[in-house]
């Protein structure tokens, strides 16, 4: 099974899903999908895993 968490876009606060192994921890920079904003997930103000 896949493990995912759940994070929140510090710019327009939307919420969504990232693989957990590929990115978590991993110092590499999520992208929002809805308003295109570049952040590391330690930035985001809610991470739910």
């Amino acid at each position: 099974m896949t493990k995912i968490f759940w994070v929140t876009c510090p710019e327009c606060s939307g919420e969504f899903y990232c693989h957990w192994q590929e990115l978590r921890h991993k110092k590499i920079q999520l992208l929002c999908p809805y308003c295109g904003h570049r952040f590391l997930d330690e930035e985001s103000p809610k991470i739910v895993e």
